[in-house]
């Protein structure tokens, strides 16, 4: 961890740290673009997991809505991915060393295991299943399990201003 802490220490004593920390437009601009990331990539991954959730949308078949929701979410998750590696440049020893950060890396792992999990335990299978009016345990458990888990990330997301 030592060395976590030092590369953390040594970054953040970059002329391009504390340009964007001390400068009064990069920052404020970097966190726009950050939250607008976040509001359409899990806006959009909201829609496809209440769908799994089989909540909404329950006549549109789940390839439907997964083929052409999850291209404009991975972009908004680019756009929130790249954005946030900038605000952690930003501010890298108070985000190493303020725990809600720490929680919410570990939030976006999960959720990333999720989507992972299932693209290759559960829509793999979305033929046998795509027009059901009842889906699968996994594809409902999938849908829950990534609202908790983006919801754990905005909320230390907001938790992480505030140390």
């Amino acid at each position: 961890m030592a060395s976590i802490a030092n590369f953390c220490e040594w970054l953040n004593n970059t002329a391009f740290s504390v340009y964007l920390r001390q400068s009064d437009w990069p920052f404020p601009i970097i966190e726009t673009i950050h939250i607008l990331g976040l509001a359409v990539s899990v806006g959009i991954v909201f829609w496809i997991d209440l769908r799994l959730m089989g909540i909404i949308m329950r006549r549109e078949p789940i390839s439907d809505v997964v083929g052409q929701l999850e291209p404009l979410a991975v972009r908004g998750f680019m756009i929130m991915f790249l954005s946030g590696i900038l605000l952690f440049v930003s501010e890298p020893q108070y985000c190493y060393s303020a725990t809600a950060f720490r929680v919410k890396l570990l939030l976006v792992a999960l959720a990333g295991l999720n989507v992972w999990f299932f693209h290759s335990r559960v829509y793999r299978y979305v033929t046998q299943w795509d027009e059901s009016p009842s889906l699968p345990v996994r594809a409902r458990m999938v849908g829950f399990l990534s609202l908790v888990l983006w919801f754990g990330v905005i909320a230390t997301g907001r938790w992480t201003a505030y140390k």
